[in-house]
């Protein structure tokens, strides 16, 4: 069923006249929902308490989020108590990503830019600046029916024959907003400015799993409520259950004003709006090109399992973003539920940890990414090692393995808990030895090639073993087993070796221990709920 939904510009603490006038329209209009953009309340809003008390009336359902401006004390008390500020009114968080009970998904990026912030990601969600790292986190919802931010994108009227009104001078905007817009590629976009602005939709480039389908975004920045110029403040629009991508596109269209992006901002190529494409392999071109006829080349990044710009990628398994690397649970994890209740672990904690640069090989990463990257693994590396070890009281270790191939496609760490006992007594290097032998693979040396530059192809498992009362401090012992192009190496070696030895045969196949959505949320909101005393990411 379709959504009628109203945007309303901000409102600076008019709580009473803009929820009358609301009262009004839902009356005739029967709205499914209302959307402010920027600033709600004002800094001293002595209308906050009334609509607390429940002496302002909120129409129907109605998400804002923190615009320029810090809440108000009463507020933030409220939603850090996680109490309802009154009926029908919902924080949306400053960066969040919802979904109504219509399924209308809306993703939100409120506050100004922080001009001090050069990148990671903001310590809370009411604060009134954001920062490039907060935009990027935000790619991992890979879509949105509806973008609300609080500034512009940057080069948004590029291409664009829209006037501003007389006088009025448009912001300047951001990057990473545009960059967030280009990844998400949002139905509609709403921004708040003084003045009312809808510029012509505009469609993105196709990608490779839809060459034919136009995505398309409208942008619109409502005028802030009460404005004296009369500017408009209010817009009702009709948002249908699914966007039709292979519909024709409106007669007044233009290209996307913004350079497509991959999950690290590598810009790929910009299309004409007046030509037919096709995806060839591994470019666009236009209909009536040669297509390339050597062999498929590996998937892009809209393609690729662990990319977070893959629209089918399971966002909701994703624990933690940082500014190079993430981390998740993994999909058929392993280990279940159960494997490590003996050492208070009820959840199976089998975790990826994924670049976010497209890569088959760390030693691939560019040179300006590939430190950062390697130290930022690491660091979700420990954390997770030390989180195990004190939910276990020291009974648990860890193992984490990579498989760096030079024509494999996205390089990661799995990370798996394994019981003190099993490590110490040497069983956990024996199970890699032994498989290692069965499959006639080269032998493996005692060394840790670090990032791997000049190594060629490698395995390595990092084998850790948490403090003791004989050891203050925690010791990792690292395994790597060189191999060439001769080799047909098995991507399930790793796991092959640890569910023998750990007597979970039948679950050497990923796709053989699928879970239902309900359950994998169930581990992600476990896991997260352990890790969180240990996420860097949220300092």
């Amino acid at each position: 069923m379709a959504s009628r939904i109203i945007v309303v510009g901000e409102v600076r603490g008019q709580l009473f006249p803009v929820f009358a006038k609301l009262s009004i329209l839902q009356a005739k209009q029967d709205f499914t929902l209302a959307l402010i953009t920027g600033n709600l309340f004002s800094e001293d809003d002595e209308t906050v308490a009334d609509l607390i008390a429940g002496k302002i009336v909120v129409p129907l359902p109605t998400y804002f989020t923190v615009g320029s401006t810090a809440l108000p004390k009463s507020i933030l008390d409220r939603l850090e108590k996680d109490e309802e500020i009154c009926e029908n009114l919902h924080y949306l968080k400053k960066r969040s990503t919802t979904k109504t009970s219509e399924g209308v998904k809306i993703v939100t990026l409120g506050g100004a830019l922080d001009p001090a912030a050069i990148d990671g990601i903001s310590k809370d969600q009411y604060s009134a600046t954001q920062t490039p790292g907060d935009a990027k986190a935000l790619y991992g919802a890979n879509s949105a029916d509806i973008l609300l931010t609080y500034t512009w994108p940057a080069k948004i009227r590029r291409g664009s024959k829209i006037e501003l009104p007389e006088g009025a001078i448009g912001p300047t905007g951001q990057e990473c907003i545009a960059d967030l817009c280009a990844a998400l590629k949002p139905r509609y976009h709403f921004s708040s400015t003084e003045f009312f602005y809808e510029r012509e939709p505009f469609f993105h480039s196709p990608t490779p799993d839809a060459p034919d389908a136009k995505s398309l975004t409208r942008f619109i920045s409502v005028a802030a409520f009460g404005n004296p110029a009369k500017q408009k403040a209010l817009y009702g629009f009709t948002l249908q259950p699914s966007a039709d991508t292979l519909a024709a596109l409106p007669l007044v269209t233009t290209a996307s004003p913004f350079t497509p992006i991959g999950p690290r901002g590598a810009k790929r190529q910009s299309l004409d709006p007046n030509q037919n494409y096709r995806f060839n392999g591994d470019s666009y071109r236009p209909n009536g090109g040669k297509r390339r006829r050597n062999n498929q080349p590996p998937p892009t990044p809209d393609q690729c399992f662990f990319c977070l710009s893959n629209p089918t990628l399971a966002t909701h398994l994703i624990s933690s973003i940082a500014d190079d690397a993430y981390l998740t649970i993994a999909k058929g994890p392993l280990t279940t539920s159960v494997t490590n209740t003996a050492h208070s672990l009820n959840f199976p904690c089998h975790l990826l940890i994924i670049p976010l640069t497209h890569s088959p090989t760390l030693a691939l990463i560019p040179a300006e990414d590939r430190e950062k990257t390697y130290s930022e693994m690491n660091k979700f590396k420990e954390a997770a090692q030390n989180m195990v070890a004190e939910r276990s009281e020291n009974k648990l270790g860890a193992v984490t393995y990579e498989i760096s191939l030079g024509r494999g496609v996205h390089v990661h760490w799995q990370f798996l808990p394994m019981p003190v006992e099993t490590i110490s007594k040497g069983l956990v290097e024996a199970a890699f030895l032994v498989e290692a032998e069965n499959h006639n693979y080269p032998p493996f040396e005692t060394r840790d090639p670090g990032i791997g530059l000049d190594e060629g192809n490698f395995f390595r498992v990092w084998i850790w073993t948490p403090p003791s009362e004989r050891q203050t401090e925690g010791s990792t012992k690292c395994l790597t087993m060189p191999f060439d192009d001769s080799v047909r190496f098995s991507l399930q070696f790793g796991r092959t070796a640890l569910a023998k030895l750990l007597g979970l045969e039948k679950r050497i196949q990923w796709r053989d221990c699928a879970q239902t959505e309900d359950e994998e949320k169930t581990d992600i909101e476990e896991f997260k709920a352990s890790f969180k005393p240990f996420d860097f990411t949220l300092d």
